[in-house]
């Protein structure tokens, strides 16, 4: 028995080894928990990706969004460090890496990742609206207008540009011109309740307090939370 177990014991890792998945395996495994939403387990397939190949940058910045969706900001944005210092040439890791310090509110710097990025990648649409959102934030509201306006040219159908565009005018006073596009981004996607929030707000500074209401309730039945607070104290 003793003579039995050992050449079990001695076959078992040999086995072991020839079945353990590849690297390519592991990786398809990490995307199908990243499109279920699955991080956790994501992470884990992805540490066991690293550790056979810790020069895989896509490992690290596939990574680096499991953590960020996770709100774990120091993690990830090590991952995406990592990712850039084995690929720099790659612009997601500096497009992510800019997404943490949007989330952090280190608007600077989310500014000089969005930039990297759209040095690599200039004719994405969502790296100019979030690094408009940056330009907004630091009230470079000029440039943020100009970023969402290309943003809208290179993609037409997505009703972020717009919604964003409208906000920007509203620090102008410019009421016309962002209920406009309030409209347009309703137009593409009419479930976007913070566009008919904004709408609302317009129209009640505008003395269209009921027509600004139904559209704050509007606003409120498709999620958006500001709008019950605005309702309580507009339109009682």
């Amino acid at each position: 028995m003793l003579k039995f177990n050992s050449i079990i014991l001695l076959i078992s890792p040999i086995i072991f080894f020839a079945c353990s998945p590849s690297e390519e395996e592991l990786m398809k495994e990490s995307r199908k928990n990243m499109q279920s939403e699955n991080y956790k387990e994501a992470i884990n397939y992805l540490d066991k990706v690293i550790s056979k190949n810790n020069a895989n940058a896509n490992a690290y910045n596939m990574r680096g969004v499991a953590y960020l969706q996770l709100l774990d900001y120091s993690k990830s944005k090590e991952d995406f460090t990592e990712s850039i210092k084995i690929d720099s040439s790659n612009y997601k890791p500096y497009y992510n890496r800019g997404n943490v310090h949007l989330e952090s509110k280190n608007y600077e710097k989310a500014l000089l990742n969005y930039n990297r990025a759209i040095n690599i990648r200039p004719n994405d649409a969502d790296l100019y609206i979030n690094r408009a959102t940056a330009l907004f934030e630091l009230k470079q509201y000029d440039a943020a207008l100009e970023d969402n306006k290309f943003a809208i040219k290179l993609s037409p159908n997505n009703y972020i540009p717009y919604l964003n565009s409208a906000k920007t005018l509203l620090q102008f006073g410019s009421f016309n011109k962002a209920d406009s596009l309030l409209n347009l981004s309703l137009k593409i996607n009419p479930e976007n309740g913070e566009s008919y929030y904004w709408s609302g707000f317009i129209k009640i500074n505008t003395d269209q307090k009921e027509a600004g209401c139904d559209d704050l309730i509007k606003a409120k039945n498709r999620g958006f939370q500001d709008a019950t607070e605005a309702l309580e104290k507009f339109c009682k």
